[in-house]
């Protein structure tokens, strides 16, 4: 929901605010990205995991219909909150890295104070609407009474969910993305996990589940503040009189708000038309489905994150020669990760949806379309967040905006025309994954027009053969297995595939620079068992 450089968080904890100071020889981009993508991609791995276990016991606690109906009111908030935050997250991360490289607190406590304030205001504001709407929308969309309860509920928790989001997005400003990840990937969502059966005991139904999920964000809120607070202290210092340089945040912001919504349909319109034509069953089905195929989206997010400050700072001191290097590099890393959860999604569709109930495998094939989407994303690198850091953002808000139509109309033409619940979540995966396929080809052919920058070559044979060799071996093994239940299957298959690829991956030999990511990768886990062992 679900958001991403520099405190190396393999080093030695520094004083709250103070620069970071990185051992000589391990300060090449290609290392600082494999710190932070370490951090992040644990920190996406866990949060994943731990949503998804969440969304595991929601259904099978409430049943397809029920757990459809949670899915609406998700969609619903999610969408008032890209509202709310009004493009403000790309202006804050930009100009908080742009003020802190001038050494000018003034400025960065000004973009932090003006970022966060806006949004929640806005937040306030849909927060209102939401509430008192809610009825009129549960009658005339949804047609089903039931909803007005879980919008309500969705209302309260719309402002803590935006303020925790922007304050984790100011510290991103800061070239770290430790905090954020650690808040929002994994200390926010195993609340949630913990919550969601102590207020399932004590309160009626899904409204009780969505005020977990309210709980889950307030007490994150809380952290992230802590944690800005340690990377900027002057944050609180009423001596640092905040400087506001409105224009400059509202000239990132606005645009990269359009497209941000346009994502937001890219991916949530599906859902938001699929509940018009079919609430309940069919869209908790869908629902499981799209966010089963979003797992190949990690390690992209894990990158981008990082990518997004760096790759600003390069563009302000014109190094096109590093620039292209690492969207090269990232590009190829980032299809590395998410072929192998694809191939993994490809191999196990009908067992992985098993683990949501017996009703939840009808979607099989959207799963699988949506999964195929969602890896031609990755393929082509973080492509929006290059473009919206060197100044094309009104690019990305074209690119986005038209993604999201073309989304939305095939959406609207095969859930409309469908007969049957089946081929309304199947013409919601069509749509949904024409969106993304529509996006991340303009954003391409942005990046190489504009830029110059192309992210494929033959170093990209060696991933595919190896993910494809896998899949072949780890079928055959799926089919000699003596058991057929859902989770030794996935456990046997998944884990038979996962040493085939890496061994492969070996065997083909690995790049310079993916040697240089591994060692640096290697360093960061060492020093964190290293530091875990001093403290037990």
């Amino acid at each position: 929901m679900s958001p991403q450089v520099p405190p190396n968080p393999a080093e030695k904890e520094p004083r709250p605010g103070a620069p970071e100071v990185v051992p000589s020889g391990e300060d090449s981009y290609v290392a600082r990205v494999a710190r932070g993508a370490g951090i992040s991609t644990a920190g996406q791995g866990v949060g994943r995991l731990l949503g998804y276990l969440t969304q595991i016991l929601i259904a099978r606690l409430f049943g397809p219909a029920s757990y459809g109906f949670y899915t609406a009111g998700v969609a619903a908030l999610n969408l008032a909150q890209i509202v709310s935050r009004f493009g403000m997250e790309n202006g804050v991360v930009r100009y908080v890295a742009h003020y802190r490289a001038r050494g000018d607190a003034a400025r960065v406590r000004g973009t932090i104070i003006q970022a966060v304030a806006v949004s929640c205001l806005v937040s306030l504001l849909l927060s209102a609407v939401m509430f008192f709407g809610a009825g009129f929308m549960a009658g005339w969309y949804y047609k089903e009474p039931a909803m007005a309860d879980v919008l309500r509920a969705f209302s309260a928790v719309l402002p803590f969910f935006v303020f925790m989001m922007m304050v984790l997005w100011a510290t991103q400003g800061f070239q770290t993305v430790t905090y954020a990840a650690y808040v929002q990937q994994i200390i926010r969502p195993a609340l949630y996990l913990l919550l969601v059966p102590a207020f399932y005991l004590v309160s009626d139904g899904i409204v009780g589940v969505v005020a977990a999920y309210g709980f889950s964000m307030l007490l994150g809120g809380a952290v992230a503040v802590y944690f800005l607070w340690r990377l900027f202290p002057e944050i609180f210092d009423p001596k640092v009189r905040p400087k506001f340089e409105t224009r400059a945040l509202f000239s990132v912001s606005v645009p990269m708000s359009i497209s941000t919504g346009a994502q937001y349909l890219n991916t949530w319109s599906a859902t938001w038309i699929l509940a018009y034509f079919a609430s309940g069953a069919p869209v908790g089905i869908f629902n499981a489905a799209a966010r089963t195929a979003t797992f190949s989206t990690i390690v992209r997010f894990a990158f981008s994150g990082i990518f997004s400050p760096i790759i600003s700072s390069l563009h302000a001191q014109g190094d096109r020669e590093n620039m292209g290097r690492l969207y090269k590099d990232i590009s190829r890393w980032i299809f590395m990760g998410a072929f192998a959860i694809f191939m993994v999604i490809l191999l196990l569709s009908h067992e992985i949806l098993a683990l949501f109930g017996g009703d939840f495998t009808a979607g099989w094939a959207a799963l699988i379309l949506v999964a195929f989407a969602q890896l031609y994303s990755s393929s082509v690198g973080p492509t929006p967040r290059m473009l919206a850091m060197t100044d094309n953002q009104n690019v990305v808000m074209f690119a986005t905006a038209t993604a999201a139509l073309v989304g939305v109309g095939v959406s609207v033409l095969l859930v409309g025309l469908a007969s049957t619940p089946e081929a309304k979540i199947l013409g919601a995966a069509v749509g949904m994954s024409s969106a993304i396929i529509s996006e991340n080809t303009l954003t391409l052919a942005a990046v190489r027009r504009r830029l110059g920058f192309w992210p494929y070559n033959a170093e990209w044979l060696k991933p595919l053969a190896a993910g494809l060799l896998a899949a072949g071996a780890a079928y055959l093994l799926g089919l000699a297995l003596p058991f057929s239940a859902a989770i030794p299957t996935i456990v046997a298959v998944g884990a038979a595939f996962g040493v085939s690829y890496l061994a492969l991956l070996l065997l083909f030999g690995l790049s310079a620079t993916d040697r240089e990511f591994v060692a640096a990768f290697w360093n960061v886990a060492r020093r964190y068992l290293r530091r875990g062992r001093g403290r037990s």
